[in-house]
C-alpha cells in the first residue's frame, strides 16, 4: 500500500529508473521518473502530499546544478538528494552548498537510500505542515478588523492596556474589548501564543 508521499526520480539511465522505482515501490513509496530535467521541470505539479528529488548530478543537456538552480523559478521547493557517480563528488558538494539535503554515491546501498528519502520526506512534511499553520493564522488575522490590527500589533510589542488606550485614543475598556476579540479570533489561548502567531506573519 502506498503512503501519502511520493519520490520524483531524474536520471537518465533507464535501468537506473527502473531499480529505483521498484526499490521504492517496495517500502511503500510511489516513485515518478524522468529521463531529463527538462522533461520534470516541464510536468511538474506541486503534489499534495509529502515529496522529495532523487536528482542525477551529470545528464545530456541539462545536468543536475542547472536543474537545482532551476527549482525556484518552477516553485519547486521539495527537498533534493543529488546521485553522483564516481568523480562526481565536488559536484555533490556544490549542489549540497546550493541547497540539496544529501548525496548518494553509485552504486549506492538500497538502505542508504532509503533511510536519505525518509529523512528528505519527513523534512517536507514539516515544510507543509509549517506552511499550513502559516496559512490558517493569516486566515484568522485577516478576519480582523482594522481597529483590532492596531490593538494586536499593540499588545504583541508588550504595551499595556493603559498604554495601548492612550496610543489610539480610546477608552482603556475598549482596548479590553478589542483585546479579547483578537485572542478569539486568533484563537489563542496566551499571549506567549500570539506573540507567537505575529511571529510567523512576519
Amino acid at each position: 500500500m502506498h503512503t501519502d508521499a511520493i519520490v520524483f526520480v531524474v536520471d537518465d539511465d533507464a535501468a537506473l529508473r527502473d531499480s529505483l522505482t521498484w526499490l521504492l515501490e517496495s517500502v511503500g513509496l510511489r516513485a515518478s521518473t524522468h529521463a531529463t530535467a527538462q522533461e520534470f521541470l516541464g510536468n511538474w505539479h506541486d503534489p499534495d502530499c509529502a515529496a522529495c528529488l532523487l536528482l542525477d548530478v551529470r545528464m545530456p543537456g541539462m545536468g543536475g546544478l542547472q536543474a537545482q538552480s532551476r527549482l525556484p523559478e518552477h516553485g519547486i521547493e521539495i527537498p533534493v538528494i543529488i546521485i553522483t557517480g564516481h568523480g562526481d563528488v565536488p559536484m555533490a558538494v556544490a549542489a549540497m552548498k546550493a541547497g540539496a539535503v544529501d548525496f548518494i554515491e553509485k552504486p549506492f546501498n538500497d538502505q542508504l537510500l532509503l533511510d536519505c528519502v525518509q529523512a528528505a520526506l519527513a523534512r517536507d512534511r514539516q515544510r507543509r505542515a509549517a506552511l499550513a499553520r502559516r496559512e490558517t493564522v493569516h486566515a484568522r488575522y485577516t478576519s480582523l478588523t482594522p481597529r483590532e490590527r492596531e490593538v494586536m500589533r499593540e499588545v504583541v510589542r508588550g504595551h499595556a492596556n493603559k498604554d495601548i488606550a492612550e496610543t489610539l485614543n480610546v477608552s482603556r475598556k475598549t482596548v479590553e474589548v478589542h483585546r479579547a476579540k483578537v485572542m478569539d479570533k486568533m484563537q489563542a489561548e496566551s499571549l506567549s501564543q500570539l506573540i507567537q502567531m505575529a511571529m510567523s506573519l512576519g
